[in-house]
């Protein structure tokens, strides 16, 4: 069932349910994200360098994508997912609201007009401008011209990674009502499951049958999921893992700026993620661990970090991710898809994810992969910290997680069939 915060709740009598949903994310923004601990937030200097090439990067865009040829004998697909669905036989290209200097965009000088305004509404983190006519009228002319350019384009499908931001919610809508399949290709292993996120499109893409299992028992109907090979996570050889003190990564926990699951309204202080490092620290001081590296969820704030951790025992990482688990010598973290990335370059990943009254540190319950019965333990007290790091071979189940991420290989023809028909 949706929950919304009391105020929108309020409000919001005269809203559709459809309208509701698709503006409760960003009318949550509006009310709770403000923190200095995500990179978003940040306050930039109005007439800044990057202020103004964000400002007019939709010309950009534009030019881009206008002179960006494509393969006549190849159908189109919209996919802005995390990774590559396509190898060949589709032009795969980014939807309209997102730009990127080596994708083409499916754009119109219109669209991109209307997402400038619509966003300049959406940041205004403004729960008025946001109920405003003129936000609900940029809406319908956004509907008006995406449908146009779904129709002459002849798109196939959509694919988005998620589906409750603003342009994801309203495209999918858009798209079905031009019988054009929509799929929600899940970009990692969640931390939440209900039967209203990630059910919004006509179909789900899973990694593997062990999230297609959570999925259906959330409520999810199972025909509706597909389980297709991801391009980096499909299998794992059963290789020794190094596990020793030498070089500590440390994950952060990170934590949103608004409550990430529609059926809960969830909405953890940022004293969360300093507490979850310190208890992290009190645990490899006791191993005998003077330094560890920390690294921060994309989304995260250094100079959040920097000038609240009291003490230099972490260093903040600055390498790309593999840079970064290569030389480490073990990770630890908590509910993270780093797990597979950890894994995939050899290394122990110690899952620390504290529970308090049946609930960590956030307030959301521990979900499968990550309860500590699937392919890694949980490591919650010193003792099993210190057990897991020594006996990495038990800490983590190859079998298991090779089972976890298993697809039916006929999924693979029955989402290239749903496009083609």
């Amino acid at each position: 069932m949706q929950k919304g915060n009391n105020y929108f709740n309020k409000i919001s009598g005269n809203l559709d349910f459809k309208t509701y949903d698709l503006l409760l994310t960003s009318v949550n923004s509006a009310l709770f994200d403000y923190s200095d601990h995500l990179v978003a937030n940040r306050i930039r200097p109005k007439l800044s360098f990057k202020g103004l090439l964000a400002k007019y990067i939709f010309l950009y865009s534009y030019i881009i994508g206008y002179f960006t040829p494509l393969s006549k004998d190849k159908s189109l697909v919209i996919s802005n997912a995390y990774v590559n669905v396509f190898q060949s036989n589709y032009n795969e290209i980014l939807p309209p609201w997102t730009y990127s200097r080596r994708k083409r965009s499916l754009l119109s000088w219109s669209i991109l007009k209307i997402i400038r305004r619509l966003n300049k509404h959406i940041e205004s983190k403004s729960v008025k401008a946001l109920l405003s006519d003129n936000f609900i009228n940029l809406i319908y002319s956004y509907q008006s011209e995406l449908s146009r350019l779904f129709s002459l384009n002849k798109v196939k499908a959509l694919i988005v990674p998620n589906d409750l931001s603003f342009f994801e919610n309203l495209s999918i809508s858009i798209a079905k009502r031009n019988g054009i399949p929509t799929f929600v290709y899940l970009h990692g292993l969640p931390a939440r499951y209900n039967n209203l996120d990630d059910n919004r499109a006509d179909y789900l893409i899973v990694w593997g049958k062990g999230l297609k299992e959570i999925y259906v028992k959330s409520g999810v109907p199972a025909e509706k999921i597909l389980t297709l090979k991801h391009n980096n996570y499909s299998s794992f050889t059963n290789l020794e893992l190094r596990s020793n003190l030498e070089n500590v990564l440390v994950l952060t926990k990170g934590i949103s700026g608004t409550p990430c699951i529609s059926s809960q309204l969830v909405l953890p202080n940022r004293s969360t993620i300093l507490y979850y490092t310190e208890l992290v620290k009190e645990n490899l001081i006791r191993l005998g661990v003077k330094k560890a590296t920390l690294r921060l969820h994309p989304s995260e704030s250094p100079e959040f970090y920097k000038k609240n951790l009291t003490d230099d025992f972490f260093t903040i990482d600055t390498l790309a991710k593999d840079e970064s688990l290569a030389k480490a010598s073990l990770v630890v973290g908590p509910t993270s898809t780093m797990v597979l990335d950890a894994l995939k370059m050899h290394r122990n990943y110690i899952l620390f994810d504290p529970v308090f009254d049946g609930l960590t540190l956030e307030g959301m319950p521990l979900v499968s992969p990550f309860t500590g019965d699937s392919f890694i333990k949980l490591s919650n007290s010193f003792e099993e910290i210190l057990y897991n790091i020594n006996n990495p071979g038990e800490n983590i189940s190859y079998d298991k997680l090779n089972d976890f991420l298993l697809v039916d290989i006929k999924d693979e023809e029955k989402f290239l069939t749903i496009i083609k028909k």
